[in-house]
């Protein structure tokens, strides 16, 4: 069964080895991202992409990624 694909917009983590003063690191925010695949499922802690089907295995799928629900600002449904 063909799984829906979708856009989710997220806040990643991130580190930077720049010295940096208190007042510069107040200004801190999460790099956005946009992740596009195959919404896999969603389980208590959030949600789990796959950017490919195996087309040849019922339940197969590529490249898991997982975003956590907090971390998600938006979930768009593309097909």
């Amino acid at each position: 069964m063909r799984k829906k694909v979708v856009a989710i917009e997220w806040g990643d983590a991130f580190i930077d080895t720049d010295d940096f003063e208190e007042k510069d690191a107040k200004k801190t925010k999460p790099v956005m991202r946009t992740t596009v695949g195959f919404l896999v499922c969603k389980n208590q802690h959030g949600y789990i992409l796959a950017t490919d089907e195996y087309a040849k295995k019922k339940d197969g799928y590529a490249a898991k990624m997982f975003i956590p629900y907090d971390w998600a600002v938006t979930v768009q449904e593309l097909t």
